[in-house]
């Protein structure tokens, strides 16, 4: 083969680095969207290079998780703080249903975050067998683990890392494609 890889590493690179900057004010949410759209291009050009449709398929199979799970938490979110000032000053005993359907949501919500962080997972753990950086799985089992304890909070932080680590692995990817024996 004699494909190059540096378009999506770099794609991919920075994609991962807007990522990480989503947490920035202001413009966090705009980077966090460029980088999710750089790295699924990325995904799309390594799985036509390394002729695997599944690399691109699991991450974009996550990122439709994880839209839903965002539209979701803003759904919940909206209608839970609407009912409760609907109630006025006396909550009555409609508030815990509405308790116990919030409380329902965020755990379908939270499994399905779950699900997406899985199948990207899945998605980088695949790309670091083609490229044989390894960097790519650590990355992306440090993004599953920070997926599954958003619930505690530190889950944020330990995601973050998980981008930093995985845009040094797209950095770090050769520049030709490796032929597997």
């Amino acid at each position: 083969m004699d494909e190059s890889l540096s378009t999506p590493k770099l794609l991919g690179g920075i994609g991962a680095i807007l990522l990480v900057l989503t947490v920035t004010p202001y413009l966090g949410a705009i980077a966090g969207l460029v980088g999710i759209i750089l790295i699924l291009i990325s995904l799309n050009m390594f799985s036509k290079i390394y002729k695997d449709p599944q690399i691109f398929r699991n991450a974009l199979i996550s990122f439709v998780l994880a839209v839903i799970s965002f539209v979701a938490i803003l759904t919940v979110g909206v209608t839970f703080f609407s009912l409760f000032i609907m109630m006025g000053p006396h909550p009555s005993h409609m508030f815990s249903s509405i308790g116990i359907g919030t409380a329902l949501a965020f755990i379908i919500i939270y499994l399905l975050l779950i699900a997406s962080a899985y199948y990207l997972k899945t998605s980088f753990y695949s790309l670091s067998s083609y490229t044989g950086v390894d960097l790519y799985k650590t990355g992306a089992f440090w993004y599953f683990i920070g997926t599954v304890l958003l619930i505690v909070v530190v889950g944020i932080l330990i995601n973050l890392v998980a981008w930093i680590l995985i845009a040094v692995a797209f950095f770090t990817t050769p520049e030709e494609v490796r032929i597997s024996a």
